[in-house]
């Protein structure tokens, strides 16, 4: 009998299992998991992997004889926030909404008048709107102000600096007052509109297009636009609109797209109805990518994605709770080729080190020695960064994976990536008061003692040094809501992807990998597959549960050998 390791070193973590292997059988001894140091065929990850199991060495007292790894390859995971494409509104410009503190309340409308602190003077009789730029304290214009509400010409006030309670506090009426708005770009409007709402109560006239026609004195020609613009702030409270005499030159900022496969090789943007042709495609259609600024062209073997602008809207979030829109990518480079370990590997460890064909095999065979499970099963290793799906004699490598949701966790709630590793997990709570918590399906917990003052009004989940709060925006059925279909975006609709290209029709799935642990992703690629396909956990060798399958399938190969 030999003691030999099986050294799984992946994109997010590596396994090791220390085994007696020999007579036809593998007997485990020991096991461990940590996170993978740098990116995956680094030195420091083979570092890592050496390190790791020189520890289970000391834990066991057994010294390994022969090790086998499999080829490695990284994969990049990134996302990239774009700001959310604008709709064309013609002469109508959405200049701020959802400001945090504002005055007053009601709306008006008027001519935009700068008003900072210097002499005022303003011809006419019309109504006004103020606008005090940045820089520009509410002290010094609060006499002016006052001066033109009296004569009832002060129809609302938009203010560049964090004042707007200070000063609406200080006027007569209800004039409503907004800060935090670029006042920079509202004076050479011809009409200014501005409204403000008690806080989570909707605007009334600028949320209404027939409103802006009529208040506003539109043309015809705008009514398409007063309907698309007052469609953005259904859900906002506050917010503030400028009318040009002519349509202003559109903005044109660089695109993130990607080339894929088909009959006229055309680009498709990444923030568009064509993101949909990733999911459809088979694995390896994606050849390339450009991304802002640079937009410079990068080569691919694959390519997948999850717009989380459109995750958020399929399962209706509020207006404005994205504030812009991020693309989620996994990358396999085609200058990133599979590199074989072994001899680094044989070098650190000063034993021999033996290369399987490739990790896809590995996992099958750990895979299918799930109880349960038939030999003809399709085996599913969901690892950090791709997604391996292994038949009998064939296998396909899709780009994506656990660190794909992590990073699109963190790029929805502004979470850290360390952070968004224990959200991804499962259900949240939103903390109400330093001793309730309100869970998704609407439960309340009292605590027995107080939740630390940083995490009251946010929501939450339970980390490794207790509540860690992560989110301020979403309510926590809404944050249910997103993960659940983040999930399905990120996770199940890549391994369907991966099947279709493999095109199999399995009665049996069995799912290895770390994410595999989480019973959402779980049910998530279960609903992504054919009605009444067996999906189930791996559990290598009986006992080894989901996360050693490559480990333990490497172990298997040197039986063969």
């Amino acid at each position: 009998m030999t003691i030999a390791a099986g050294i799984d070193i992946g994109n997010s973590t590596t396994e090791v299992l220390l085994a007696r292997v020999g007579r036809g059988e593998v007997d485990v001894l020991a096991d461990a998991t940590a996170p993978t140091r740098r990116s995956k065929g680094s030195a420091e990850s083979l570092d890592g992997a050496v390190s790791l199991l020189r520890r289970l060495e000391r834990r066991s007292g057994l010294s390994v004889e022969v090790a086998v790894a499999a080829p490695l390859r990284p994969v990049d995971t990134a996302a990239t926030t774009l700001p959310e494409p604008e709709q064309t509104t013609g002469r109508l410009r959405l200049v701020a909404s959802g400001s945090r503190t504002v005055g007053g309340e009601g709306s008006g409308i008027g001519r935009p008048v700068l008003v900072n602190g210097h002499a005022l003077s303003v011809d006419g009789s019309d109504a006004v709107v103020a606008v005090v730029p940045r820089g520009v304290a509410y002290q010094a214009v609060l006499e002016p102000l006052r001066a033109l509400a009296s004569g009832g010409r002060l129809m609302a006030v938009v203010m560049a600096e964090d004042e707007a309670v200070l000063l609406g506090n200080r006027l007569a009426g209800r004039v409503p007052v907004i800060d935090e708005v670029p006042t920079d770009q509202m004076l050479d409007a011809v009409r200014v509109a501005a409204e403000v709402r008690p806080a989570g109560t909707p605007l009334r006239d600028l949320a209404d297009p027939l409103q802006l026609v009529a208040q506003l004195g539109l043309r015809e020609t705008d009514r398409a636009d007063a309907a698309r613009l007052s469609a953005r702030l259904r859900d906002a409270s506050n917010a503030v609109i400028a009318l040009s005499e002519v349509m202003p030159a559109a903005e044109v900022s660089p695109a993130a797209w990607f080339e894929i496969d088909s009959a006229d090789g055309r680009r498709c943007l990444l923030l568009a109805s064509e993101n949909d042709a990733l999911r459809d495609a088979p694995v390896g259609a994606a050849h390339a990518y450009g991304l802002p600024p640079a937009v410079s062209r990068r080569k691919v073997d694959d390519l997948f994605a999850v717009d989380l602008g459109v995750v958020a809207d399929t399962v209706v979030a509020r207006s404005g709770a994205q504030r812009s829109r991020a693309v989620a990518l996994s990358m396999l480079h085609a200058d990133s080729p599979y590199r074989d370990p072994g001899d680094a590997l044989a070098d650190r460890l000063g034993v021999a080190v033996q290369t399987v064909a490739s990790e896809a095999t590995a996992a099958r065979a750990g895979g299918i020695s799930t109880p349960g499970a038939e030999q003809t099963a399709l085996v599913v290793d969901i690892g950090g960064g791709t997604i391996d799906v292994v038949a009998a004699g064939e296998n396909v490598v899709a780009a994506g994976g656990g660190q794909l949701l992590t990073i699109s966790v963190a790029a929805l709630t502004g979470a850290t990536p360390a952070a968004a590793e224990w959200v991804k997990r499962g259900p949240a709570v939103r903390v109400e008061t330093p001793h309730l918590l309100l869970g998704e399906d609407g439960s309340r917990e009292f605590l027995d003692r107080p939740a630390g003052r940083e995490t009251v009004g946010s929501l939450a989940v339970r980390g490794p040094a207790g509540l860690l709060p992560f989110d301020r925006t979403h309510a926590p059925g809404e944050w249910r809501a997103l993960r659940l279909r983040l999930k399905a975006d990120a996770l199940g609709a890549n391994v369907a992807r991966a099947v279709r290209t493999l095109n199999e029709r399995p009665t049996t799935v069995v799912l290895v990998g770390g994410p595999v642990g989480d019973d959402e992703v779980l049910a998530s690629v279960a609903r992504a597959l054919p009605s009444g396909v067996a999906v189930g956990r791996g559990n290598a060798a009986g006992m080894l549960g989901h996360r050693y399958g490559v480990a333990y399938g490497l172990l298997l190969s040197l039986l063969r050998s």
